[in-house]
């Protein structure tokens, strides 16, 4: 049997979250490693916490690289946003300017 143990090429010895690594067989049949990045996390809403849909999900230095479509939806609020919360908002500004107007015509009639 082939010794499966291997020797890391980082300073830092301990699985920690960013050491993580995979081993990997060459062709020499060897066992070397391949360190493995960080999942991105989704981008999600400031307020219902949804994951906003179109915004692709990655780390922060890639997610300045890339192009401006794929960081935001074209809405108001886009990649800040979701749907639903940008739709009650415009609700709820719409309810607020009408009960100032009724207020107005009410006092107005008085």
């Amino acid at each position: 049997m082939k010794d499966t143990r291997v020797v890391l090429k980082r300073h830092c010895p301990f699985p920690t979250k960013k050491n993580k690594i995979r081993r990997i067989k060459t062709p020499g049949n060897r066992i070397n490693i391949k360190y493995l990045n960080k999942k991105a996390s989704n981008v999600r809403c400031a307020e219902t916490q949804v994951q906003i849909k179109g915004v692709s999900s990655q780390r922060s230095l890639n997610f300045m690289k890339i192009c401006k479509n794929k960081k935001k939806v074209s809405r108001i609020y886009g990649g800040h946003l979701s749907a639903r919360a940008t739709q009650n908002r415009i609700l709820k500004s719409f309810l607020i300017e009408e009960k100032k107007i009724v207020k107005k015509f009410l006092k107005n009639k008085n």
